[in-house]
């Protein structure tokens, strides 16, 4: 059996789990290490840049609806917004009903998600290079599958 702790190499090698949750985590952060060595560049992180990305497609949306469409609970997304804000890449304002809040990007936040596509297309082809014949297309395929699922089943719809 190998010893987990051996420190021979230097640099020791994830550990396989039958946990999707761990799994998908550790992947996670992972990647986010390459996109965020990216985009460091031009001055973001991947937090950063998704939303004001989403934002780009999407238009002005309730905040309720931006957390649902990036998969962020309430106060994640209540941390994540103000430095967007901040930096003049989103705005928020009340809409009809006065609990409703309105995300939308500005004219600043399209140039910076312009600004940061080459460091964002850079890192893509990295993990694209790096990832094994067809992996890139069965994960794009399934992780939107994964991510309608559990959203499912955590709002109690699941059948």
């Amino acid at each position: 059996m190998e010893d987990v702790n051996q420190k021979t190499t230097g640099k020791s090698r994830p550990i396989a789990t039958p946990c999707l949750c761990a799994a998908l985590r550790q992947a996670s952060r992972a990647v986010t290490r390459i996109y965020d060595a990216e985009l460091r560049r031009v001055g973001l992180r991947s937090t950063q840049h998704s939303l004001p990305r989403l934002l780009a497609r999407a238009g002005e949306v309730r905040k309720g609806d931006l957390g649902e469409m990036a998969s962020r609970d309430e106060t994640t997304l209540t941390h994540g917004l103000p430095p967007l804000q901040k930096n003049g890449w989103v705005t928020i304002r009340v809409g009809a009903d006065r609990r409703e809040k309105l995300v939308s990007i500005t004219e600043a936040g399209r140039e910076k998600v312009e600004e940061a596509r080459p460091s964002w297309s850079e890192a893509q082809e990295r993990m694209k290079s790096i990832l094994p014949d067809r992996t890139w297309d069965s994960l794009l395929a399934a992780l939107p599958e994964v991510t309608k699922a559990a959203s499912i089943a955590t709002s109690g719809d699941a059948s």
